[in-house]
C-alpha cells in the first residue's frame, strides 16, 4: 500500500514540476493541472501519514478523505478553461464540496488524535454524507466531461486523451461507489468490507498514479513537439509562403479575372464550393488543423485541388495559405481579446500554434501582413484594425 502512495506522490510531484518549470508559457488551464496534481499529493502525503503514525487503527477502514472530493470538479474546469469558457467562478463550485468536507475530516483528525487512534461516534455521519458525495460527482462530473470532449479544439488532441482517460477512470471509481451503497443496502457485507476497502484504496491510489503519468506524458509530449517538431516543420512551410506570396505579388490581379464566363463553359459550380469552403471554416474551423493542406481540404469540400484552387484565385483573389492562414490570424485576434478583456496573461506563439500555425515566423509573417503590425504591437497599443472579412 506505501509502496504504491509512494510512487502516486512521487508522479504528481514531478508533474507538478514540469507544469511549474514552463510557468511563464501556462496558460489558466494548465493552472488547474497544477490544482489538481497538489491536491493528489496532498492526498497521497496525509494518506502515507496516516499509515506510518497509525498503522494498526481503525481509522484506515473508516476515513473517507476530503480532498478527492475536488479531483471531477477540477477535470471539468480544465476542460472549460481548454475551450476558454471557463471563469473563476468554476474553480470555487468544483472545491466547494471538498472545503465544505475538510470541515468534519480535520475535526475527527484532531479527535484521532487526542484519544490515541480511537474513532468518534460522529465518524459514521461524515462517511454517510462524503460517500453519497463521491457517488455523485464521480458520476455526474465524469459523465459531462466525456460528453464535452468533442467540442475541445483539435489543437489539444493530447490534452483530450488525456482528460478522457481521467474521466473514465473517475467513472469508475463513481461506479464502484454506487456498487458498493446498493449492496450494503441489499445484504450484509461487514464480513468482506475491509476487503473491500482494502481493494478500493488500492485501486483510487493507482488510478491517481495513472493520470498523473498521463498529465506528464501531455505536457513533456506537446513541450517537444513545439520546440523540436514545429521547429524541423517550419522550415518547408515558410519557403512555401514566401514562394506563394512572390506569386501574389508578381501577379498583382486575379489569375482568373472571367469567373463567371468560365464557369458557365466548365460546368464548375464555384459558388457551391466556396461555400462549402468557407462553412468548413467558419463553422467547423478545419483551418485549426496545422497540417491541413490544399489537398486534404479538397477532400473534405469533395471537389479537386485544381478546382478549389481556381475557386480561391477567381473569388476570394488569395492563394490557398493566404486565405487559410487569414481565418487563422482572425482566431488568434479573437483569443487575444478574449484573453484582454478577462485581464489573463497572454501567450501570443501558444495561440498562434492553437490557431494552426507551424511556426513563429510564419505567424509574424501573416499577422503583420494582415493587421499592419506585430502582434505585441497589437496587443499593446490596440489599434482599431478592421479584422479580416473571410
Amino acid at each position: 500500500m506505501n509502496y504504491i502512495i509512494i510512487v502516486g506522490a512521487t508522479q504528481a510531484l514531478m508533474a507538478l514540476g514540469v507544469l511549474l518549470k514552463d510557468k511563464k508559457n501556462n496558460g489558466q488551464h494548465d493552472n488547474i493541472l497544477s490544482y489538481l496534481l497538489a491536491s493528489i499529493f496532498l492526498h497521497l502525503a496525509i494518506s502515507f501519514a496516516l499509515n506510518v503514525f497509525w498503522p494498526n487503527s481503525k481509522i484506515h477502514q473508516q476515513f473517507n478523505t476530503f480532498i478527492a472530493l475536488a479531483y471531477p470538479g477540477l477535470l471539468w474546469c480544465y476542460i472549460r478553461f481548454l475551450e476558454h469558457k471557463g471563469k473563476p467562478i468554476d474553480i470555487l463550485l468544483a472545491m466547494f464540496p471538498s472545503i465544505g468536507a475538510s470541515i468534519g475530516y480535520f475535526w475527527i483528525a484532531a479527535y484521532v488524535i487526542n484519544h490515541s487512534g480511537e474513532l468518534p461516534p460522529f465518524i459514521k455521519l461524515y462517511n454517510s454524507i462524503s460517500g453519497y458525495a463521491y457517488t455523485i460527482l464521480y458520476i455526474v462530473y465524469p459523465l459531462k466531461i466525456l460528453a464535452k470532449t468533442h467540442t475541445i479544439p483539435t489543437f489539444w488532441k493530447l490534452e483530450k486523451r488525456m482528460v478522457r482517460l481521467a474521466a473514465s477512470l473517475f467513472l469508475f471509481v463513481g461506479l464502484a461507489f454506487l456498487i458498493i451503497s446498493i449492496w450494503t443496502r441489499l445484504s450484509d457485507i461487514s464480513v468482506y468490507f475491509n476487503l473491500i476497502h482494502l481493494w478500493l484504496r488500492l485501486i483510487i491510489y493507482s488510478i491517481l498514479a495513472v493520470i498523473c503519468i498521463s498529465i506528464i506524458y501531455v505536457k513533456v509530449s506537446s513541450f517537444l513537439y513545439v520546440h523540436l517538431y514545429q521547429q524541423e516543420q517550419a522550415k518547408p512551410h515558410i519557403l512555401d509562403h514566401q514562394h506563394e506570396n512572390r506569386l501574389d505579388s508578381s501577379m498583382g490581379k486575379p489569375r482568373y479575372p472571367f469567373a463567371e464566363e468560365n464557369e458557365r463553359n466548365a460546368g464548375i459550380d464555384y459558388v457551391g464550393i466556396l461555400a462549402k469552403v468557407e462553412n468548413l471554416m467558419s463553422q467547423h474551423k478545419v483551418f485549426l488543423d496545422p497540417s491541413l493542406t490544399l489537398d486534404i481540404l479538397a477532400t473534405k469540400v469533395d471537389v479537386s485541388r485544381h478546382h478549389l484552387s481556381e475557386t480561391l484565385n477567381q473569388y476570394q483573389e488569395k492563394s490557398f495559405y493566404q486565405y487559410v492562414n487569414e481565418y487563422r490570424i482572425k482566431e488568434v485576434i479573437t483569443l487575444m481579446d478574449l484573453y484582454k478583456s478577462k485581464g489573463e496573461t497572454i501567450n501570443i506563439l501558444a495561440m498562434a500554434f492553437q490557431a494552426g500555425f507551424h511556426s513563429k515566423s510564419s505567424f509574424n509573417q501573416y499577422f503583420k501582413k494582415v493587421q499592419g503590425c506585430t502582434p505585441s504591437a497589437y496587443l499593446k497599443a490596440k489599434p482599431h484594425y478592421n479584422l479580416v472579412n473571410t
